[in-house]
């Protein structure tokens, strides 16, 4: 059909077809503008991270400027395409590099990240930045095995998909946020091996699905919150090598029907009636740390 029109009939076609054509390679142009524009964003956000570290052993020399998420960064994993039409990173696996340095506060920036794992570098310092509270996606936050130092932020009780809290085996120093009792789905919270003060917060019984709350090997003092007696999923609950000196266990924790596993150190005072209701433990750990 095509073949058989004159010039004259296929002008109009002609013309549409290359108004389309001027409008695609503007929408293109405009789409490449900004993929360009979101590639140098994270760019400059992976620089700030970068610039904080120290890479002896080089693991990072494919940190370049572009995009992570084709590149193939090393420890960069990344989401499927987003609505928007990007890729973004989902997790940084920094595990065992051998990094030293500090932890970013541009950290905060990756809003899509859910894994956030700098574990067993041995030599990371300084303190976990607040900004990571702005990561409302994050549900692993794994720092264990550095050497990093200060308060935990009050900002890092505002994760609502938290379900990992892993920074053992570090310095931590001052007291529990009572900010953490927002963690409403965290399982995991692992503190133990640190520097950590003050009184446990009884606001953190209300943590409504917390398995795991190893506290071991720290400077806590006071006494041990009755209302711990509460936390219906709660089955390990290490406390031993503290400052809770003279502290009853509370004779309500023989109640704790899902417990496999409690350890503290003396001296405690136990009442018979706690000896009878904790038959049902797996394992009970009454640690004397003066021998």
């Amino acid at each position: 059909m095509w073949k058989s029109m004159s010039e004259e009939e296929k002008a109009p076609y002609e013309v549409k077809s290359g108004q389309r054509k001027v409008e695609y390679e503007k929408q293109m142009k405009a789409y490449n503008k900004k993929q360009e524009n979101s590639a140098n964003g994270i760019g400059d956000d992976h620089e700030a991270i970068r610039r904080k570290l120290k890479d002896p052993r080089k693991n990072l020399r494919n940190w370049r400027k572009g995009d992570p998420c084709v590149s193939n960064w090393t420890g960069v994993i990344c989401t499927m395409p987003q609505p928007d039409g990007f890729l973004h990173i989902q997790e940084l696996r920094m595990l065992n590099l051998n990094l030293t340095g500090k932890l970013a506060p541009k950290l905060g920036q990756l809003s899509n990240l859910t894994v956030l794992n700098f574990m067993w570098n041995h030599n990371i310092t300084g303190s976990i930045p607040k900004e990571i509270g702005n990561i409302k996606s994050l549900k692993f936050l794994l720092l264990s095995g550095n050497q990093l130092t200060g308060p935990l932020a009050d900002k890092l009780g505002f994760l609502p998909n938290f379900l990992m809290f892993q920074v053992d085996l570090n310095q931590i120093t001052g007291s529990l946020p009572k900010s953490f009792v927002n963690l409403i789905s965290c399982k995991h919270f692992h503190m133990n091996n640190n520097s950590i003060s003050g009184q446990i917060p009884s606001e953190l019984s209300s943590m409504p699905a917390l398995i795991h709350f190893l506290l071991d090997n720290n400077n806590l003092m006071g006494n041990l919150p009755p209302e711990f007696s509460q936390m219906p999923k709660l089955r390990i609950l290490q406390l031993d090598n503290n400052n809770f000196g003279g502290t009853e266990i509370p004779a309500s924790y023989g109640n704790m029907s899902n417990l496999v596993k409690l350890s503290a150190s003396f001296p405690f005072s136990i009442d018979y009636q706690f000896i009878q209701r904790e038959k049902g433990y797996k394992y009970l750990f009454l640690i004397d740390r003066f021998m």
